[in-house]
């Protein structure tokens, strides 16, 4: 061997060589990781929201068919009330015409009146009758 080699070598006995840059990033210890935590509360979660959702759309969906049912009472109550108002409002208009007052007047023991006066309640004065 040459001088030039073992000039570089070390020999068996000697200290470590120098430190040399490398290209290789330096490695560290990892801690394990974490336990994976179980699915089973997530699933229990996700199936407590959905019952309560699906409870609530019923318990929506019932009072909504309740109060239909109660509209729908309430309009044909509504639809008695405008038949008797429209039966009252013929009957106020046949016993409200002239030929009905005068019969119940008649029935009552009224006559017509025969010399009509007027009372002027300025000046009062009488109007109407014998005295003009």
């Amino acid at each position: 061997m040459s001088s030039a080699t073992s000039t570089t070598a070390s020999a068996p006995g000697s200290a470590a060589p120098a430190a040399r840059p490398s290209w290789r990033p330096r490695l560290a210890v990892v801690p394990n990781p974490a336990p994976a935590r179980s699915v089973a509360p997530f699933l229990l979660l996700c199936a407590g929201i959905l019952v309560a959702a699906l409870l609530t759309v019923l318990l929506l969906n019932t009072q909504m068919a309740a109060a239909a049912y109660q509209i729908s009472d309430q309009q044909v109550a509504l639809n008695r009330l405008d038949e008797n108002e429209a039966s009252l409002r013929a009957q106020v208009e046949t016993a409200g015409s002239p030929a009905e007052l005068e019969r119940k007047a008649e029935e009552l023991g009224m006559v017509p009146a025969e010399d009509v006066r007027y009372i002027h309640l300025d000046d009062h004065t009488v109007l109407g009758g014998e005295k003009d």
